[in-house]
């Protein structure tokens, strides 16, 4: 392969690689590393793309998220809170709501969201956001921005997919918590689907400089062909 080939061949790659494909992060089982004890984490990496999961619950006479304990289960994943640890999913049942907050290594576009429905119901409220230092950290729910409601309407236990489509952006994290006002939710998060912001488009003028590259190498490799 001539240098003029070698160096179409690695303008296409670059191009495939600006294609961004979807990234499935399982949860069930987890296959990241998870850390223990009170403000614990899990992480997990695919395709190069890192998520890190934190839990968080607000069952304090403030009504403010503070850490809780994540906990891995079979199924997904589930919090568990000083207060009470019963279930070990994410749940309301005891007035307060808690809380698993997502964060990527790069941005994304968010896709759908899987759960393992447990009793009959699994409603949740919905955050994401930008900005890599985000924590939820001592503030009520209403400081998180406005939620989006995801309800659920059939009251049989089993898993369920969640579209993420109303977020129509490119965020940094996503904030899962059983539904906020409620009680009586519970859920496993078992999966997350989102697709990696891709790499910006060169403008026209980068385009015109890298095929002016091209034409001045295809020039030389010609000359020299022919000498």
């Amino acid at each position: 392969m001539n240098a003029f080939h070698r160096c179409a061949a690695l303008l296409g790659i670059a191009l495939v690689a600006a294609q961004a494909q979807a990234v499935d992060f399982s949860f069930a089982p987890a296959s990241g590393t998870l850390t223990q004890g009170n403000g614990n984490s899990y992480s997990g990496t695919v395709n190069g793309l890192t998520i890190t999961a934190t839990a968080w619950s607000n069952a304090n006479k403030a009504g403010k998220f503070q850490t809780a304990t994540l906990n891995v289960a079979n199924d997904g994943l589930g919090v568990c809170t000083s207060v009470h640890c019963t279930t070990g999913m994410l749940d309301n049942s005891s007035g307060s709501s808690d809380m698993i907050l997502f964060s990527f290594s790069s941005a994304v576009n968010l896709q759908s969201l899987g759960l393992q429905q447990v009793g009959s119901d699994s409603d949740l409220s919905v955050w994401a956001g930008t900005g890599s230092t985000f924590s939820p950290n001592n503030k009520k729910p209403t400081k998180l921005g406005t939620a989006s409601l995801i309800d659920n309407s059939n009251a049989v236990a089993g898993f369920r997919t969640v579209g993420l489509a109303g977020f129509t952006g490119s965020y940094d994290w996503i904030a899962v918590a059983a539904r906020i006002g409620q009680t009586n939710d519970f859920a496993l998060l078992k999966s997350l689907t989102v697709n990696p912001v891709a790499q910006p488009v060169p403008e026209a003028a980068t385009w015109m400089t890298m095929l002016a590259g091209l034409g001045l190498v295809g020039f030389a490799v010609s000359r020299r062909t022919h000498t």
